[in-house]
């Protein structure tokens, strides 16, 4: 009896071996945190622009009144921003980021700025057009950021809203209205959204160093890294 007892006894001790369903598992979240991470990481890296397609640094160059633009013509590093007056993370970047680039880049004489007043679809459409019949005042960069301080109130992407804004920066609201009550700009800005689609651009914000693409409303040391290359890359 006793023999039979300690072979029982050994017969339920585990087998010791090795657990290759744990193995598994932890190869498994390694590869997913990993995808995660790449995925994180390439969304404000820099891509090139795919072969075949006209950067929109040259669109502009051809189209000089379909984009807007500050700083020097002859600065080493031109950086065109796709942005969408209803996308909150363009609103983050317009009114966080930007000052401090314009600050350390812009009024330098380093970086000219460029922005594509583009729509990513109907509902935004009209607010770009707004925003270049306030360029015909010479008040598109103070038009455009405000559009991205009201983003947040119920008439922002109105007609309303278009005319709270230009009557904030004391525009000439007669031809104003006239401009965007005509749809002056309507082919200007669907023809912006083209030649952006035709790059690529789905979604925003989108900026284009030396026709580098950085993705999103990354953080200011980004865009510093992607000027740099770009400023060395040029001498």
């Amino acid at each position: 009896m006793a023999k039979k007892r300690r072979a029982a006894r050994k017969a339920r001790q585990p087998q010791q071996g090795t657990n290759w369903l744990l193995i598994g598992g932890v190869i498994a979240a390694v590869v997913v945190v990993g995808g995660l991470f790449f995925l994180l990481y390439s969304s404000i890296q820099e891509d090139g622009v795919p072969q075949g397609t006209q950067p929109l640094s040259e669109y502009c160059q051809g189209n000089p009144d379909n984009c807007m633009t500050k700083g020097s013509a002859d600065a080493p590093v031109t950086i065109v921003e796709v942005s969408d007056y209803g996308c909150g993370h363009c609103r983050n970047f317009n009114l966080d980021t930007a000052p401090l680039l314009e600050d350390l880049y812009v009024r330098p004489g380093q970086v000219q700025w460029v922005v594509l007043p583009y729509a990513l679809g109907p509902a935004t459409t009209p607010a770009a057009e707004a925003a270049m019949c306030a360029a015909d005042q010479e008040a598109f960069f103070e038009f455009h950021e405000r559009m991205f301080e009201i983003q947040s109130e119920p008439e922002a992407l109105t007609t309303a809203g278009f005319r709270q804004a230009a009557e904030e920066l004391e525009l000439d609201m007669e031809a104003f209205n006239a401009c965007f009550s005509s749809g002056k700009y309507s082919d200007t800005v669907q023809d912006n959204i083209r030649a952006a689609s035709s790059i690529g651009v789905r979604e925003t914000p989108n900026f284009f160093v030396n026709d580098s693409l950085l993705r999103g409303n990354a953080p200011l040391s980004s865009f510093q890294q992607a000027i740099n290359r770009a400023m060395s890359a040029s001498q």
